[in-house]
């Protein structure tokens, strides 16, 4: 058969935008499946696992150079049953798989995501990007030694699957964790590691690490750690002035390749906006700071306008686009040419002295700071131009005369939960945003909660598929904590109760959580990784709705899972940044202001200008004017004034 002549392989009949993108390539890939992994025992053929996203820049870089190429499909065609993964779809498979290839290169993975398996997929070779000149030669040597010295892969395999079943078994280390000392090892590690030049942890490439920076400031929201609040702020005026942020249309880009937070890879992911904009918006309710506030309407209204279909959102957007010759360059509709630039403006009627201004302000240059001497825009001086928002509106119909980058219209669960969870912390700081948060809450539960399943993704006009995972529970139910809390809306309270059970059920056994109740059997790890740990996120989901629902057996699940994390969270919990946040909730205990419906929400702004992160609030009938501050067990405040309340509260929360 010539391979030529192949019009789509198996992925031609799978929904994900990502496996779509190679249907036609001329690699005979598969869907993950019983089915595919029978093939694989029955041709007696090793597998070739390849693990990506649809807005991942690499994996698109490989596509190209290697999957589209007939000379690595007649290998891997041969002698292989290949396999592609959408990490989003399957995240479990994805999370188990990068902590082999963590076992065996001692470091990080990343996407693509290389896995080369026996038939009955037990791992013994593992990478990420590979070029095609090596993998040809990688693919036929293995397949060799397959074939003549079957022993050595075998052994191999044996081997590493045993490694990789303890890894995937979490080490439990129960110990009386000391509040203090574990708060002193945090910020001893987030100062150790500040990049004071440029901000942020850590070197190239520099992520923003949402976990950590949410964590110093609720740590300071209680402790009143300048130092924590100087080392944020420092962050996130540089992110927002820095290139990792689109200075014309808004949105955070993943992360940067370099510690100065210059170049990025462009692909802008829905959970980085989540993230940050709750982070952004805690660094607001401290500082006041107007550039948080600018950069928090601008993000709301980037993910409206590009991610926003029928008040469910999409889930990133691509680093690449289409150039006028047909091909595909990263960060291509981004960045800007300064000639192209120059000429715009002036024939926009921008005086000679105002298109310097502009050029300089963004940092515009002849040489430019990314590939073909062209720019990705950075607030280069902090005086600022006239009529700033006019110009970002005329650079942006600049950038439209270029294609928008392929947008990945997959509806996730999870990360719709954890956006709109955010959008209800941002509404305390106006509350037109509690109101979309609302818009969106509802259109997702009944798209993705039908018959009382919850759906992990949905694909428009397709039939839902792949039902709840882990994530898509804990992230769900933490935003229906926080629907409640804005809204007094029972409805949002009884959802997350009959979710909370169900996910204990589905996801919790022999103690520990695991990722899905499938055959893939993957545990959740407290570690943060690309976003907040589920396991973190369903742990102090449960803290809050037990405390607001008197819910003794949820606490203590919600107690026992934190406990089981002591040991790493004493050694390093900067790490394990959302567990950490959560178990400074629990051991200043998680309490609950309760009052009337009418009493609190015409009260709203004094509770929210506490600014305590663990603090709840919880409508019921009282007696008018009485307000009630109370723990999981027990009631410590009782008065009429809320100001006194609020004073009771600070007082037994400051550590």
């Amino acid at each position: 058969m010539l391979l030529t002549t192949i019009t789509a392989n198996d992925l031609k009949n799978e929904q994900s935008p990502y496996l779509l993108q190679h249907k036609d390539n001329p690699v005979s890939w598969m869907a993950w499946s019983k089915d595919t992994l029978s093939e694989a025992l029955k041709q007696d053929k090793l597998i070739f696992l390849s693990v990506g996203y649809s807005t991942c820049h690499w994996c698109h870089v490989m596509e190209e150079e290697s999957f589209e190429d007939t000379e690595v499909a007649e290998v891997l065609n041969k002698d292989y049953i290949s396999i592609k993964v959408d990490r989003e779809e399957m995240p479990q498979l994805d999370s188990f798989y990068q902590s082999v290839y963590q076992t065996m290169n001692r470091r990080g993975g990343g996407w693509p995501l290389t896995i080369i398996m026996t038939p009955d997929k037990k791992a013994f070779w593992s990478g990420t990007y590979i070029p095609k000149k090596n993998l040809i030669g990688l693919l036929s040597e293995i397949s060799e030694i397959y074939k003549n010295d079957r022993k050595k892969i075998t052994d191999s395999a044996n081997e590493l699957h045993e490694i990789a079943n303890r890894a995937n078994t979490q080490d439990i280390q129960v110990i009386d964790s000391d509040l203090q000392k574990t708060i002193d090892t945090f910020t001893s590690a987030v100062t150790d590691g500040f990049d004071a030049k440029h901000g942020g942890h850590g070197g190239a490439p520099k992520f923003p690490r949402a976990t950590m920076l949410e964590a110093m400031l609720d740590l300071y929201s209680i402790n009143g750690d300048t130092s924590l609040l100087q080392k944020v702020n420092f962050t996130l005026k540089a992110m927002a002035e820095g290139g990792i942020y689109d200075q014309i249309e808004s949105g955070f880009y993943r992360y940067s390749v370099d510690k100065q937070w210059l170049i990025p890879h462009f692909e802008k992911m829905l959970y980085t906006q989540a993230e940050l904009l709750r982070v952004y918006t805690k660094a607001y309710a401290i500082t006041k700071d107007k550039k948080y506030k600018t950069v928090i309407d601008d993000l709301v209204a980037f993910i409206d306008k590009r991610f926003a279909k029928d008040d469910l959102l999409y889930s990133a957007s691509d680093a690449d686009s289409l150039t006028e010759k047909g091909h595909k360059e990263e960060g291509y509709y981004f960045v800007f040419k300064y000639e192209d630039t120059y000429t715009y403006l002036k024939n926009k009627g921008y005086s000679l002295e105002d298109i310097r201004a502009i050029l300089d302000y963004f940092h515009i240059t002849k040489k430019g700071n990314f590939e073909h001497g062209q720019t990705n825009p950075h607030i280069a001086k902090n005086s600022p131009i006239k009529n700033l928002e006019k110009v970002k509106r005329d650079l942006e119909d600049l950038r439209a005369k270029k294609s928008y980058p392929f947008v990945d219209n997959k509806i996730l669960t999870s990360w719709n939960a954890m956006y709109i969870s955010s959008l209800f912390d941002t509404a305390k700081i106006d509350s037109k945003y509690g109101d979309r948060a609302i818009t969106l809450l509802n259109t997702l539960i009944e798209n993705m909660y039908v018959s009382s399943t919850l759906y992990h993704q949905k694909l428009i006009g397709k039939k839902l598929k792949v039902k709840g995972l882990f994530e898509d529970y804990a992230f769900l139910i933490d935003a229906l904590t926080e629907a409640y809390q804005f809204s007094y809306d029972k409805r949002y309270m009884v959802l997350a109760s009959i979710l909370a059970n169900d996910g204990v059920n589905k996801f919790y056994r022999d103690e520990q959580w695991y990722l899905s109740d499938d055959e893939f059997q993957t545990t959740s790890s407290p570690y943060d990784s690309a976003y907040a740990s589920p396991q973190s996120v369903m742990t102090k989901a449960l803290f809050k709705l037990s405390t607001l629902t008197d819910d003794t057996k949820l606490y203590a699940l919600a107690k026992k899972s934190i406990s089981q994390n002591s040991g790493m969270m004493q050694q390093y919990p900067s790490s394990i940044a959302s567990a950490f946040n959560t178990f400074v909730g629990y051991k200043t205990e998680y309490k609950v202001l309760k009052s009337t419906q009418e009493n609190l929400l015409k009260n709203r702004d004094t509770i929210n200008k506490l600014g305590n992160p663990y603090l709840l609030t919880k409508a019921i009938d009282i007696e008018d004017g009485k307000y009630l501050a109370c723990t999981i067990d027990r009631c410590f405040a009782t008065e009429s004034d809320l100001n006194v309340v609020l004073a009771k509260v600070e007082e037994n929360s400051k550590k």
